[in-house]
């Protein structure tokens, strides 16, 4: 298995995914899953033998960049993947010099972006089949999490 980077020949793909997975499990409509260009999406990715099984984007909407789009194959829930491919994109985005990430996260994502340093911004709201925490995390903030308070720059 194999968490990295997404590149352009992937993002049909990635997108055909978290469709797929969002409306069967959330009733979230397929056709809010692209994401236009000229929001600059970002992806990463989980794959194993050449299948695409999980992924994260960023983009750039209402002036902030946010993180959404997240997706883990249900075959590899509860085995930490979903955690290493957060971390993972985390990690690249704020070494762009990207210095903050907002979010709507699902209950089981809120946990994990907590152990990153995230804080929730304002209460859950009711989105499709469930609720999702708006939260903000910064570049600092995540760093200090991974780093004992030394933070890398």
């Amino acid at each position: 298995m194999q968490i990295r980077r997404g590149c352009e020949a992937d993002t049909e793909r990635l997108v055909a995914l978290a469709g797929q997975i969002f409306e069967t499990e959330q009733e979230i409509p397929r056709a809010l899953t692209p994401l236009p260009p000229e929001n600059r999406p970002q992806w990463w990715c989980v794959e194993e033998d050449g299948a695409l099984l999980g992924g994260v984007a960023l983009y750039w909407e209402d002036n902030a960049w946010h993180m959404g789009r997240f997706v883990i194959s249900p075959e590899l829930r509860g085995r930490h993947v979903g955690t290493v491919l957060l971390e993972t994109a985390l990690t690249d985005i704020f070494a762009q010099d990207i210095r903050e990430v907002t979010m709507e996260a699902r209950d089981t994502t809120v946990h994990i972006l907590k152990k990153f340093g995230a804080e929730t911004t304002g209460a859950p709201f009711s989105f499709y089949r469930g609720t999702v925490t708006p939260m903000r995390l910064t570049r600092e903030a995540f760093w200090n999490s991974h780093t004992g308070g030394q933070i890398r720059m």
